[in-house]
């Protein structure tokens, strides 16, 4: 049971309130939902009706409801609709002012999620400040067939306020794609840990549970995948599936967690902390700030994309020195939209590893180790060379070709490489000088095996002697590309690093 629950009567002459779980009796039924919504905006989150160390007492003994706001009286008139008397919301359950009950509570919504009888999702509304009920009217026009009698019914036309690209198969497709709700990173992880979901859609309401998926209207439920990484869990508990398709199951779930957005940069982790910890559990494994230490070399080359397009290096610099501490550079959490993609595939059969984790770890704000950080380093021993670039101005395409001036010989090496830098690349960008690249991995295949490949990180030199921040990733495709790293790498000495 979450610590704290809001107790909304049976019908609503009950004034609605705070209550401890301790303090409900054990006989009780004590069912309760649960809210998956949207904040908003920093304007809107900051004038949420929540619960704060001055207010505790107050919430109580009474929520007002003239201070509700819409979403919050949408969820309380919901819950008593389907007979249940308690509703989680973690703006009121949550003391949001006080950061160890924040920490102990937010660690907890994995638990919380899982056990609610029903979760209730707003997909119709961008904040917390706009009613998911409340949805455009429709038209209702029947319809006969002049050539079968039998065919008859009635078709549903609604104006619908955004504009739509392309068909979308069901009524809950459109509604989940076009939502915000879809695209805010807190949600993916209720989602994931629901074990029921009531979905208020623009169109429909929609169900779903582990088996089932039905949509307001429809005669039938249809089939409907359960979470993902759940059932991959289950699977690699009893032994049918390896650690290693768990470590990708996990970077497929973080390419699409990564793509999603939050108000706060902060939370970012602790908005996936309950999935990893369920992860991290079946594992065994040490989790550091988005990556498993297990699988840490090859997760070193996730991606950015998206929005991260939107800042040069000198700021992208910046914004790593940063006092407001998200997470440390080889971190996908570091970037505001990346792709946590594993870059090998099943046509590299003979991984040869070149560079070896010396040591890693991170500095936790509190006593879990899934939650917000403030500090991390990576400590790894490979081959460096230097590598002054020329980045063409191509606009805004990360993916170049690059020219390379090999070191120290100063020979001209022009090939195809596949780069993706964790900035928005200039041609007038200062600071390219300076960075370095740390080959990890490449393939040496036979004839039959596929194509020879290899990756490297490129790195930016931080304060202090030896250490380096992650800026991107290179990588080559095709014979002579690799050949060429190879050929580039092979005089340079193994030197220990620390990434930060």
């Amino acid at each position: 049971m979450p610590t704290r629950l809001i107790d909304v009567g049976h019908d609503a002459s009950v004034l609605p309130h705070l209550v401890f779980s301790s303090e409900v009796r054990q006989s009780e039924q004590t069912k309760y939902a649960a809210l998956s919504y949207c904040w908003g905006n920093e304007k809107d989150a900051e004038s949420q009706f929540k619960t704060e160390k001055a207010s505790l007492e107050y919430r109580c003994a009474n929520l007002p409801s003239e201070l509700m706001t819409p979403t919050t009286k949408d969820a309380i008139a919901i819950t008593r609709a389907i007979g249940l008397r308690y509703i989680w919301i973690d703006a009121l359950c949550i003391v949001q002012d006080d950061e160890d009950d924040w920490s102990h509570e937010s660690s907890q919504m994995n638990l919380v999620y899982r056990h609610a009888f029903v979760t209730f999702c707003s997909l119709n509304s961008n904040s917390c400040h706009e009613s998911f009920l409340n949805r455009a009217p429709a038209v209702k026009i029947p319809f006969q067939s002049t050539i079968h009698n039998a065919i008859k019914g009635s078709y549903l036309i609604r104006l619908h306020p955004r504009t739509v690209h392309g068909l979308r198969p069901t009524k809950y497709e459109w509604d989940y794609s076009l939502s915000n709700w879809s695209k805010r990173c807190w949600t993916y992880q209720e989602k994931e840990m629901s074990t029921r979901l009531l979905l208020f859609g623009s169109l429909k309401m929609h169900f779903a549970c582990g088996r089932y998926q039905w949509t307001e209207g429809d005669e039938a439920p249809m089939d409907k995948t359960s979470s993902r990484i759940l059932s991959q869990v289950t699977r690699f508990r009893a032994s049918h599936i390896s650690s290693r398709e768990l470590y990708q199951c996990w970077d497929s779930l973080m390419n699409e967690y990564g793509k999603r957005s939050v108000t706060f940069d902060k939370d970012r982790l602790p908005a996936i902390a309950g999935l990893a910890r369920i992860v991290g559990e079946a594992l065994q494994d040490q989790y550091l700030a988005g990556l498993w230490k297990g699988d840490l070399l090859e997760s070193l080359l996730w991606e950015s994309t998206g929005a991260i397009l939107s800042r040069g290096l000198e700021v992208h610099l910046q914004n790593i020195r940063q006092r407001n501490y998200v997470a440390p550079s080889w971190s996908w959490a570091a970037c505001p939209v990346v792709t946590s993609q594993r870059s090998t595939g099943k046509y590299l059969q003979r991984i040869i590893k070149e560079a070896t984790i010396v040591d890693a770890g991170v500095d936790t704000d509190s006593e879990d180790p899934y939650g917000r950080i403030s500090g991390g380093f990576l400590r790894i021993r490979g081959k460096l060379v230097a590598m002054p670039i020329w980045l063409p101005d191509n606009q805004g395409d990360k993916w170049s070709n690059f020219w390379l001036h090999k070191v120290p010989e100063g020979r001209l090496i022009s090939d195809y490489l596949s780069v993706s830098t964790d900035w928005l690349h200039k041609d007038t960008e200062q600071g390219l000088d300076l960075l370095v690249v740390m080959l990890l991995l490449r393939n040496e295949p036979d004839d039959e095996t596929g194509i020879p490949y290899s990756r490297a990180l490129l790195l930016h030199p931080a304060d202090a002697p030896k250490q380096y921040y992650r800026v991107g990733t290179l990588g080559t495709f095709g014979r002579n590309a690799y050949e060429l790293m190879v050929d580039w790498f092979k005089d340079s000495q193994e030197d220990t690093i620390c990434i930060i």
